[in-house]
């Protein structure tokens, strides 16, 4: 199986000149030995998972063969190890939105936020300290440092790499605690169309297409989306006993979004180009932390009735000569939206609206040089955000002055790889990142922030079956601009003296692939340290209770990750996923040691897949997620209890076409209706099922 697993990489790698001594990094990646062209990855995945069991490893999740858009691993850089998603990967799960797609992923977590955020955190990270990339240009909101993963549509999706811990240096500032690199590139020849229609459970409804048109050398892509639902599956009315509901869903839980995506490359000999745009409408609601009593305390009763985000972005990659590359990229995101404020849960009065409106400018540049005894890299970012804000008071009939603030990000730096042996590669960066605020609507101005960053890894090949690698880094996160100035409509203080995150990283991989057995496993033991970690506190003034940010001393956390994946047959293909974390807060002087909340201590995901000879495929699961904290409303702390939850999911194909494969397709989760509570008052959704029909080109 190993034999011929290399062998249908070698015929998928696309070289462009003869292979010299060293390869120019724009034209090859290295995975396990074998160079594939970068800008051609989707494509050879998507071949070698036409081989049956072959494609079955390279698809595991425990699989350590990266494709990377943004941080790109040449033949002597050494890089963090990442998990990485194939196409085949996303597809056996079924996902409507990115919310589905990182669920049940080691050492990831997935939670719904009281602002009905769908937000990512890696190795128990903060959502705020790991950064969401498609196609090199990151997808986080400037103002507050956070996307809604729920409203992006996975269908754009071609493959995913995940990177825990310090992100390489083309990440630029705020990536302290890891990376998500999302691409939606595909190669093709020919014309290729997509499509599905699903229902599920509470009203649900999707309805997307997709095609993929070569013209004149030009590589053009074309999707839209449509999904709706009425609301969210509820577990137990036990964990949110003020939420009215009887039976029908949670309260406040429905969903209308339209997507579009729209892409357009170029390649030729001296380089490529791509461009790409998605558009997201939607109009939510959110769910209120329903474990607190309006009549005591003050949970959020909001809605979302016009949410919208517009991303264009520009990828290019020219070679200068055959040792010099220029990597580009440039972005411009465009995001409004409207938050409504109600009295009570029954939304029949809207008391309060805020209308946000945020402007985003950013680029990077990457000049690699290749100097035979070594490889250099310069790197530098820049993005600058404007955010516009108004509230009205409905009632009243009121509004106030528009509020401006912006923010600039700036990151300066070079990495040297250094080739220690025929076994041995290292990779060093230093960078310089700075932050400034010269709008602040109002508020006292903040002098800028800056902060040195630095990084290194260690990459040897010990045999042909054992790779070990090591990284150490040191980031900065800035707060954003929403901690710094953000009131929430009147629910926070200010703290002028917030200070940035500096977090120190490391980790230690062990991936073996023994030649002997179609076996993957890897080990990773992981350390953090955190210097003014950022946390919530409530602040009662004049008898009114009110959050507010602030530095803690610091935090550190220690863990483990393991992961194995089995080719137990030709159809079979067996993962087991366990992950285990230890953070904690440092204890102020003659203080308490504060808790850090909503971290659970583990995860075990445990996966089976079945594949049938016609091309049709059964995934069972076990999520086991372990206990956490959080903070009730007065401060007190409370235990979140783990939670075992199983799912299945299945396509199997029914006709065959000019145009593809149709494929019929469901998934039940969270069978056994168990509740998960990620934080107080807002559990993930209960039971739900979905059934749909859809056309995959072959």
């Amino acid at each position: 199986m190993r034999k011929q697993q290399e062998e249908t990489r070698g015929a998928h790698a696309l070289r462009r000149h003869p292979t010299p001594k060293r390869m120019p990094n724009r034209i090859y990646g290295r995975i396990h030995g074998t160079t594939v062209r970068i800008g051609r990855l989707a494509a050879s995945v998507l071949a070698i998972a036409s081989t049956g069991t072959v494609a079955a490893e390279d698809a595991a999740p425990g699989n350590l063969d990266e494709i990377s858009v943004t941080a790109i691993r040449s033949e002597d850089r050494a890089l963090q190890p990442a998990h990485t998603l194939s196409e085949q990967d996303i597809e056996r799960r079924l996902p409507t939105d990115f919310n589905e797609v990182f669920r049940a992923v080691m050492g990831v977590g997935i939670r719904t936020n009281s602002r009905g955020e769908a937000v990512l955190r890696l190795r128990g990270s903060e959502e705020r300290q790991s950064q969401i990339f498609i196609d090199g240009a990151p997808i986080s909101v400037p103002w507050d440092g956070r996307a809604d993963l729920s409203l992006f549509p996975a269908s754009f999706i071609r493959n995913v790499s995940i990177i825990k811990s310090a992100a390489p240096i083309e990440y630029g500032a705020n990536a302290v605690l890891g990376v998500v690199d999302i691409s939606t590139f595909e190669r093709s020849d020919v014309f290729k169309l997509n499509a599905r229609s699903e229902m599920g459970n509470h009203g649900s409804y999707l309805m997307e297409g997709e095609v993929f048109v070569p013209v004149g050398g030009v590589d053009l892509q074309l999707g839209v989306n449509h999904f709706s639902r009425d609301a969210i599956s509820v577990a137990d009315g036990a964990p949110i006993p003020f939420d009215p509901q009887t039976g029908d869903g949670r309260t406040n839980t429905d969903l209308e979004s339209t997507s579009f995506f729209a892409a357009a490359a170029l390649e030729r000999e001296w380089g490529s180009f791509r461009i790409s745009a998605m558009d997201i409408d939607a109009d939510k609601g959110i769910a209120a932390a329903a474990h607190i009593d309006p009549a005591e305390g003050s949970p959020r009763f909001w809605r979302y009735p016009d949410w919208h985000m517009t991303q264009l972005s520009l990828a290019g990659d020219i070679a200068l000569s055959e040792t010099t590359d220029l990597r580009m990229n440039a972005w411009h995101q465009r995001f409004e939206q409207k938050i409504v404020s109600y009295d009570d849960i029954t939304y029949s009065t809207a008391e309060e609206q805020q209308d946000d409106r945020d402007r985003t400018y950013g680029g990077r540049l990457v000049l690699s040089q290749d100097w035979q005894a070594l490889t250099t890299r310069l790197v530098t970012s820049l993005q600058e955000s404007t955010h516009t804000q108004f509230e009205t008071d409905l009632i009243a009939d009121t509004s106030t002055e528009p509020e401006q603030f912006r923010q600039r990000l700036i990151s300066i730096g070079g990495e040297v790889d250094i080739p220690l042996s025929n076994t041995v590669k290292s990779s060093l960066s230093l960078a310089y990142d700075r932050a400034s605020t010269p709008l602040t609507g109002g508020r006292p101005v903040q002098p800028a922030i800056s902060n040195w960053a630095a990084g290194g890894a260690l990459e040897w090949q010990a045999s042909n079956e054992l790779t070990i690698t090591t990284t150490l880094g040191q980031r900065t996160r800035f707060p954003t601009m929403r901690e710094l100035y953000g009131n929430a409509l009147g629910r926070f203080l200010l703290n002028p003296d917030l200070k940035p995150e500096t977090a120190l990283v490391g980790d230690l991989t062990f991936a073996w692939t023994p030649a002997a057995l179609p076996l993957e496993l890897t080990l990773t033991p992981w350390f953090t340290r955190i210097d003014d970690t950022l946390s919530q506190r409530n602040v009662t003034i004049d008898g009114v209770s009110r959050r507010q940010r602030y530095n803690l001393e610091g935090s550190r956390g220690y863990g483990i990750e393991m992961g194995a994946n089995w080719q137990a047959s030709s159809t079979i293909t067996l993962e087991a996923n366990a992950f285990w974390q230890d953070l904690k807060a440092d204890r102020p002087a003659g203080g308490t040691r504060p808790v850090l909340y909503q971290r659970p201590k583990g995860q075990l995901l445990l996966a089976a897949n079945y594949s049938f000879a016609n091309g049709g495929n059964i995934r069972a699961e076990m999520n086991h997620l372990g206990h956490a904290f959080d903070e009730n409303e007065d401060g007190t702390v409370a235990r979140l209890d783990g939670s075992t939850e199983f799912n299945v999911k299945f396509y199997m194909p029914v006709k065959v076409t000019t145009y593809g494969i149709w494929q019929i397709y469901g998934a039940v989760n969270n069978i056994t209706d168990t509740v998960v509570p990620p934080q107080l008052g807002l559990p993930d959704a209960g039971r739900a099922f979905k059934l749909g029909i859809r056309l995959v080109s072959d």
